[in-house]
């Protein structure tokens, strides 16, 4: 019998660039457009998802699929869905190393007046060197300088939301007399994606939460228990993991076995040997987290990101049941093949039945 823990939020990563995270020419087509966000975002609200997070990204992969060749920009996007919605969270992925903080401030300001309190931040140290470089944009720091640059960017936004002028002169931003208002009703979640030991360690000491690619496999579960651990140890037990799942549902384990098997017999080599190829420029990418996944499904030549699970609607509820309650995760995120037909199978049927090995959401506790 698996412990019971209770699973207090389940989101989705919707796919706001074109292909979503299958890189093959036999993946659903994904058109990372607004209405077809929209929907997704719709349909996870629906189904009594928490929130919708939306990536960051600024230039594609070509290939044969185009791999986000065409994507929406993170914070303009949740704005609009929080228009559009009425109770899921809205959270937007912003580039610390390209947007100024006074900018976020006002803009995340804004956001919080269109959904009522319900914008969060995922918050990203860098990315690539093609990726912000080919804006001018691109700084070429080490991996300590970037989580300087983090510290320093997070204070920041975070006076400028409590305090009625701002004087900084710091390493990386000025500011004089800055005034930054209206101020968020209440201070907006912020999340981070760092999994090394200081991007955690960044993440505990000015974050909500933590946000990393899970499964359930060893090494995935033990970040998770070494992120809890870390939080414990900075007196900060309630800080909150959030595991990113991606799934391939099936009637059978056989047919998801098969679907992800076509999927890997169209994976776009060329769009995934670029992927590689920009991360692998980066001089940080040994510890760059996200840049590590890349260059090894660039390796293996796989058209998803490692960790996917595939199965039967049982499967994937056991399976993901066992990482959270291993992993101790407070949240999952979702992403599947299919964001409309794919995730109504996940969220009617895999995360209600996720509830027989132990774990429980907090939509259901609400019943």
């Amino acid at each position: 019998m698996t412990k019971q823990r209770e699973l207090t939020e389940v989101g989705v990563f919707i796919p706001v660039g074109n292909g979503g995270w299958v890189t093959s020419v036999n993946a659903p087509e994904i058109p990372g457009t607004y209405d077809y966000n929209l929907q997704v975002t719709l349909l996870a609200e629906k189904m009594g998802f928490d929130f919708a997070l939306s990536p960051a990204n600024w230039r594609g992969y070509g290939g044969p699929t185009k791999s986000w060749d065409v994507s929406l920009e993170s914070l303009i996007t949740m704005a609009g869905l929080a228009q559009a919605t009425k109770e899921i969270g809205v959270w937007a992925t912003v580039h610390m190393m390209i947007f100024p903080p006074a900018i976020v401030a006002k803009m995340v300001a804004t956001i919080d007046q269109i959904s009522n309190g319900r914008v969060g931040l995922n918050l990203v140290s860098g990315s690539n060197p093609y990726d912000l470089g080919q804006m001018g944009l691109w700084r070429d720091l080490d991996h300590t300088g970037r989580y300087r640059l983090a510290q320093e960017w997070i204070d920041v936004v975070q006076r400028l939301w409590t305090e009625e002028r701002v004087n900084h002169k710091g390493d990386f931003f000025e500011l004089t007399d800055c005034m930054s208002n209206p101020k968020p009703k209440t201070i907006p979640r912020t999340i981070c994606a760092g999994a090394s030991d200081r991007g955690f360690q960044f993440t505990i000491d000015n974050c909500d939460g933590s946000f990393f690619p899970a499964s359930d496999d060893e090494a995935s579960i033990a970040r998770g228990v070494r992120a809890k651990e870390l939080a414990v140890k900075a007196g900060k037990p309630d800080f909150m993991t959030y595991g990113l799942f991606t799934l391939i549902p099936g009637a059978t384990d056989a047919e998801a076995k098969e679907r992800l098997e076509f999927y890997d017999e169209g994976a776009d080599r060329q769009a995934l040997a670029t992927q590689a190829a920009e991360y692998s420029t980066d001089k940080s990418a040994k510890e760059n987290f996200a840049a590590q996944y890349f260059l090894n499904q660039n390796e293996k030549v796989s058209s998803v990101l490692g960790g996917t699970m595939t199965g039967s609607v049982e499967t994937l509820a056991r399976r993901v049941a066992k990482s959270v309650v291993e992993s101790k995760l407070d949240g999952i995120a979702i992403i599947v093949p299919d964001f409309i037909d794919d995730l109504k199978i996940v969220g009617e049927q895999v995360i209600p039945m996720m509830a027989e090995y132990g774990v429980f959401t907090k939509s259901q506790r609400n019943l």
